[in-house]
């Protein structure tokens, strides 16, 4: 008996199974490796709503301050690791 997958029925559920699967495993590879580039690593608060903190994004980090009605860049800081390297 041979099968043909040129048949509608046959090749509409391959199709579909394949299309399910695709979906499935990008979701899955997506949960594991799906890291955020952008994290606070330390805030302080200052009072009166002023604040602050020492963000990283990838491997740069930032200090910024704040207030109720701003946010600034106060220091590009070494990257992550930096001093960590001989020589430096």
């Amino acid at each position: 008996m041979e099968i043909s997958l040129t048949a509608p029925p046959i090749r509409t559920s391959l199709l579909h199974w394949l299309k399910q699967s695709r979906i499935r495993l990008s979701e899955f590879w997506r949960t594991k490796h799906n890291r955020r580039s952008l994290v606070i690593q330390e805030t302080a608060a200052l009072g009166e709503r002023r604040f602050v903190a020492v963000l990283q994004f990838e491997r740069q980090r930032f200090l910024i301050g704040g207030s109720a009605n701003a946010v600034t860049l106060l220091a590009h800081l070494p990257e992550e690791g930096a001093g960590d390297q001989p020589g430096r």
